[in-house]
This record gives C-alpha cells, structure tokens and sequence, in this order.
C-alpha cells in the first residue's frame, strides 16, 4: 500500500476522531457518535467529516451550531448538511460520502445514483415531502423553515458540495443535474490540501473581517487616535485604539494562526515556550488596569478598517478590520489566549476586567499583492522585538516554502514546517506524531538534493547560507525524488535523523544517496531488495567505493609531512570529496560498473586499481 496515502489517511481519521470525541461528551449527540464496535466508529467518524468540512470551510467553531446544520439520516432528500453563509449569500447543499481505509478513499467514487437522489429543488421550494409523498426528516424541515426567515433570499445563490470523489467524466452530469447553481466536488485532493492542512496549522477558522468591541467608558473625548501616512506605495491609514483585552483573547483563541499569517513567528510554537511572565501577571495577579501601561501592544494590518461609536450602546464602540493580520504582539495576544483558554467563565470575567491593551491598525494602501507582502515584511521587521526573530524564521516562511509543503504533504503525507511550530497543537491533539514531522533543516538538505543542488545541500551552515529558501517545484519527480531520499535517511539514520550535527548528517545523506542510486541499478536489472537488506549489502560496498575514490578523485588527495617519520604522504579527503560537485557523478560511475548477479547473491565491486 501506498505509505504516502496511508499516513494522510491517518491524519484525516486522528482529525475525524477528535471530532468523535467531542460529540460523544455531549448528552444528547453521544449516541450519533458511539465507537463502540468498528461499523460504529466508521458511522461516527463520517458524521465528524461533515463537522471538520464546516469547520474548515466556514470556521464554524460551535460543535452544536455545526450539529444543528447536519440532515444526515432517513428521509433526508439525499442532502446531508447545509450552511447558510450570511456574509457572501450562499445556500451550501452538501452529500458527504466517508470511506473506510485509504485506499477506498482516493479511488471510490459516489455513485450516479447517489448524486441524483438531492432533492434540490423539491426542498427549496419549500416542499415537505418528497416525490413519493414521505415527508422529510426533521432537520430537514427546520432548514427550509430556516429558509423561510431569510429576509433578502433572493440575493442568495446556491452550491451544490459533493463531499466524495467523482469520475471524472461525471463532472458534466453534475453540472447538468445543478444547472444554474454552483457545483463544488470536494475530492481527496481536495479534503487533504483544503481541510485538513488547515486543521493541523490551526488555520482552519480565518475570518475576512474581525470585529473589535470597545469600551468607551473611560475615554475623555474620541475612542481613537488616526492620521494618514505616506508611504511609497501610497496612502497608508494608521489607526490606534484601547481594546479590552478580552476581546483579543477571544479572537486569538478562535483563529490562532489563521491571523499570524504574515507573523514570523507561530501562535501554536508559543505554547513551546516559557510563557511571558510579565504579560500573565499583570493579568491574572494585578487588578488594576497597568496591562495598557506595561505593554507595547498589538499591530495590525487590514485592507479596510472602519470605527463606529454610534452603536445604539452607551460608552461601546465598534472597530471592524477586513483582513486581518497580527505583524507584532503575537506573544501578548497568545498569552491572553492561553489566560482565556484555562480559566473558567468566572475567572474570565476577574482576571480581564478593566484591563485594556493598545492595538496599532495598519490600513495598507490599495497595491498589488507582491508589493503589499514586501510592506507588511518590512513593518514586521522593524516591529517585531519584543522577542528574538532570526533571519531564516523571516525568509522560511515564505509562500513559496509554504506551497512546497502543501505539495510534499498532498504527494506523501510527510509534513515540512517553514514557520517552527506552526504543528505544535496537531502534535498536542495526537492529529500527528513527532515521525510526520521533518525538521526544516533537513528537509531543505533532501529538497536540495532531490532537486539536483547536491553542493547546496551539503553545505554546514545551509539555513543561514540559504535563508532555508527552497526554489519552487516544478516537476512532480522532485517530490518523487525526496521521499525516496527520505525514506532511506530514516532508515539509515533511524532514531538520530535529528539529533546529529551538521557534518554526520551531511555524511549520512551522502551515504543516502548512493544508497538511492544502487537500488534504481538493482530494480533496473529487475531485483527488488527489502530495504534493509539493501542498505546493509549498500554499506559493503561503499567501503570499496571510497578506496575506489581514492584512485579516481586525485584532486582531493593532497601531501602532507608525517610529524613522526617527517615523510611525505598523499592525504585524502573523504568529506570534501562527499561534499563536492563530482561525488553524484561519481557515485553513478562506480554503480554502472558494477557486476550485479542473480538476487540472493550480493553484488561484485568493480575492479580498481589497487586490486
């Protein structure tokens, strides 16, 4: 089977399994989500599917108000959840199809027969029953009355979202069948690179605009401070407000890193670290209202940012930011989510009362998307001191890197994490295992190394030297490439992969890829080795190879004086040849000339000029 399916497959059920919990400690949910035997399990964890789609798509935190929108059971006219998104006018009709097992799940598709039975129409005109006069269920009946409350209805349109693979040559007919509306075929690919990468980098709640409440009661005349600044892109907005710090606990809670995307540092690595004592004290054993005074307060940037006192509330006010995005302050905001996360409602209300903190918003000029990201890094960069940011942490979190993630992670299943700790809570949640995760470090050795920068891989210092920059991936057979690469290391490497230093991991990797190379000959001559077995027979012959190296890259032997003898001898050098330009090459030249016999026997080394 597949090792790359299947250690997505496991993440997906680990993600639908917290989704299991979670419903079973709810009364009156616990029996839609028993997992007493393996039939129920499975029936729970298609249910938690529906709940991670919401989740993931419309950031749905509420385990009920996710529940209440799932119609799955008899008589549900072939619909089983809907979601009525408010903000953009959409009625989303779901079917969701869960298999069992990964491989059931990328390869079995819903059925014509399935597809056909969503009663659309019959439900949105508001009918009761279906075509053979059984009423539908329930939910069913409290959508459409649901339905019936929307004031401006007309302005909706409608998605039709098939939660299962479809063949693709009926695509066409669910065009047709939905014609007019919307058809949206969530896939594996998709569910994999849309639902649950955002799960495990704790990015599935964003939100395009935030709402922040402020009290007004202690301010002497406006609730802000603004003024228009010049910047080289144009005008820039720069507004500054006191905001209870409840309200940013509550949102920080809420979309963790979904709002530090531009941060160079992760909300969950924070939990990694020793929490900022200053920042928890002044909260949680000061009464009074020093917060404000003690800290430097939260950055923002936005694309629109609009302030209303005229709220119909005495001393409230109301700040809404479209797109929001915390550049500095991540530690404070974290902290007070954290606060917020381990107190009870009581102590909530103790610990954050009267207590406010600063929040600079940023309201960007109306540029183009390259140069609107080159003008939050630059602020993030001047701004961001309240704890040390390395230049790499900078430079590794880039797009591009985080594309290659998302690419390595829907081709394998293993997961690279250009901003540390950005899997820190999948990790908590046991979504994922320390295994799953590769340290960035190496990670951009292999990803080097498969994209044929062999010396670019092997050099000591390869973040600093490379910002941990990875160029883009434009072929499928790199990603081929490194989890070949990968799988090797680990097994060679076993339990040091990420505990040696920079020159036995260069030696190792060195090892891998002749490793790599001696199983592409032996496959080609039609020999298929245990992979074991493999690299033992591998470690043999690479003895012979470096005294075969010895002979061949005279560049890398140089005289020396023996102190003992005071004679001259050639010396040569095994890591600088390891770490050269020539030793791939090389390595491919001592392999063609090797004899490879039948399998059971090992292979001969070539003839050299010592033997």
């Amino acid at each position: 089977m597949n090792s790359g399916q299947t250690r997505k497959y496991a993440i997906l059920t680990h993600i639908l399994d917290e989704y299991v919990r979670e419903g079973k400690g709810v009364r009156q949910r616990s029996s839609l989500f028993d997992d007493s035997t393996e039939e129920r399990k499975n029936q729970a964890r298609a249910r938690a599917f529906i709940h991670l789609y919401l989740a993931a798509t419309y950031g749905v935190v509420s385990f009920e108000d996710r529940e209440l929108t799932i119609t799955d059971g008899s008589h549900d006219g072939g619909i089983d959840a809907y979601y009525i998104d408010t903000e953009n006018k959409v009625l989303d009709i779901i079917q969701s199809k869960f298999r069992v097992d990964s491989s059931n799940f990328e390869s079995k598709n819903i059925s014509p027969e399935e597809i056909l039975s969503i009663d659309l129409d019959r439900i949105l005109q508001g009918h009761r029953e279906n075509a053979d006069g059984q009423r539908y269920n329930g939910r069913i009946l409290a959508f459409i009355e649901k339905l019936q409350k929307i004031p401006d209805i007309a302005r909706y349109k409608t998605r039709v979202t098939i939660l299962a693979n479809v063949k693709a040559e009926q695509y066409a007919l669910v065009e047709r069948l939905f014609h007019g509306d919307e058809t949206n075929i969530v896939n594996f690919d998709r569910c994999y690179g849309e639902l649950v990468m955002p799960t495990i980098r704790g990015e599935q709640h964003y939100t395009s605009s935030m709402r922040l409440q402020i009290d007004l009661s202690n301010k002497s005349h406006s609730s802000r401070l603004s003024a228009e600044i010049m910047t080289a892109h144009g005008p820039s907005e720069v507004t500054v407000v006191l905001v209870p710090t409840l309200e940013i606990a509550r949102i920080m809670s809420r979309y963790k890193n979904s709002i530090l995307r531009y941060n160079p540092r992760s909300y969950l690595e924070f939990r990694q670290q020793r929490t900022n004592e200053g920042i928890h004290q002044s909260i949680v054993e000061i009464e009074t209202g020093e917060f404000a005074i003690l800290n430097n307060g939260i950055t923002i940037v936005s694309d629109e940012t609009y302030v209303n006192e005229r709220v119909g509330s005495k001393s409230r006010a109301q700040v809404e930011i479209v797109n929001p995005q915390i550049i500095n302050g991540g530690q404070t905001a974290y902290t007070l989510a954290r606060i917020f996360d381990e107190s009870s409602d009581v102590d909530r209300e103790r610990f954050f009362s009267g207590k406010e903190v600063m929040v600079r918003i940023i309201t960007l000029p109306q540029i183009d998307e390259e140069s609107k990201k080159n003008l939050i890094l630059s602020i993030s960069s001047a701004t961001n001191s309240q704890t040390a940011v390395s230049s790499i942490d900078r430079t590794a979190s880039n797009d591009q890197n985080r594309e290659i993630a998302e690419t390595v992670f829907r081709r394998t299943g293993l997961l690279y994490e250009p901003k540390r700790g950005e899997y820190s809570d999948a990790l908590r949640n046991k979504y994922i295992d320390d295994s799953d995760v590769i340290e960035r470090a190496l990670f951009t050795r292999i990803m080097h190394i498969a994209g044929g920068r062999y010396t670019t891989a092997t050099q000591r210092r390869i973040m600093k030297n490379t910002g941990g920059i990875i160029p883009g991936i434009d072929d499928d057979g790199v990603v081929d490439a490194f989890s070949e690469l990968y799988e090797i290391y680990t097994e060679v490497a076993g339990h040091r992969a990420t505990t040696e230093g920079a020159d036995r991991i260069i030696n190792t990797l060195a090892f891998v890829v002749f490793v790599r190379t001696f199983k592409h000959r032996r496959q080609d001559d039609g020999v298929t080795d245990w992979l074991p077995r493999l690299i033992e027979e591998a470690r043999v012959l690479y003895k012979d190879f470096e005294e075969w190296a010895r002979e061949n890259a005279l560049e890398f032997s140089t005289s020396r004086t023996d102190k003992k003898t005071v004679a001259r001898k050639k010396v040569f050098s095994l890591n600088n040849w390891r770490r050269s330009a020539r030793y791939p090459a090389d390595v491919q030249t001592y392999i063609d000339l090797l004899v490879l016999s039948r399998e059971e026997e090992p292979a001969q080394p070539p003839v050299t000029a010592k033997q």
